[in-house]
């Protein structure tokens, strides 16, 4: 269900509806429309509004949270410091295309190059060119509907549901591990739970399963060689 913060997108579709029924409005009034509809006092107030949640909704990707247990346990697991560029670009192919979501495609491009994410991956047999082609073909073309045609800005993509709970696995599965950082290559093991993705298929579609991805990252295990693990 849309909600405040797809205003914009909302605002053009009331705009398109009513010039099908003969009644031409401008964006703007379609914009103060939508407003209106939200009780807000105009556009600009509502538009504040969906900025604010739209960087905070930025950063909780980009940063995992942080328990303190005075001691009792160990703190969650930090994201790299190239994990979060890497995050940042997946959300920079987004913006660039004024998606209004960044999924689980955008991530797995970025994802190609990452070092930690792309050894993984190339363990796997994965052509990475191959991927990157085949995802950014699926990206441009594919995923059409979720453009905002008017009034985007650049930093108003937000993170999926799909790439939410990927980072949140990926954060546990490193913790699991007692690792102090989460990286690429935790992120590359758990984004196969989301196995019906067009990203996972990509995946797929190579030989590259999660058990892969797992035999390398948890028991240092290379594809084809589980014979040789104790």
């Amino acid at each position: 269900m849309r909600d405040f913060r797809d205003a914009k997108a909302m605002a053009h579709t009331v705009r398109a509806s009513l010039a099908d029924q003969g009644l031409k409005v401008t964006n703007s009034q379609s914009l103060e429309l939508i407003a209106k509809a939200f009780g807000a006092a105009d556009w600009n107030t509502l538009a504040a509004a969906i900025r604010g949640a739209s960087t905070s909704s930025r950063r909780e990707v980009a940063k995992p949270s942080v328990t303190i247990d005075a001691g009792i346990r160990p703190r969650a697991p930090r994201f790299a410091t190239e994990l979060e560029r890497t995050l940042q670009r997946a959300l920079g192919y987004s913006d660039v295309r004024r998606h209004q979501y960044s999924t689980l495609e955008h991530l797995l491009l970025a994802l190609a190059d990452d070092a930690s994410a792309s050894k993984v991956m190339l363990a796997c047999g994965v052509d990475l060119a191959m991927l990157r082609q085949s995802l950014t073909d699926y990206i441009d073309n594919e995923l059409r509907s979720i453009v905002v045609e008017t009034g985007g800005s650049p930093g108003g993509s937000r993170p999926s549901a799909a790439f939410q709970r990927v980072m949140q696995r990926a954060e546990a599965h490193a913790e699991q591990m007692g690792l102090q950082e989460v990286t690429g290559a935790n992120v590359v093991v758990v984004i196969f739970a989301e196995r019906l993705s067009p990203a996972v298929r990509r995946l797929y579609n190579q030989n590259m399963t999660a058990e892969d991805a797992a035999d390398i990252v948890e028991r240092g295990i290379a594809k084809g060689d589980r014979s040789s693990a104790p």
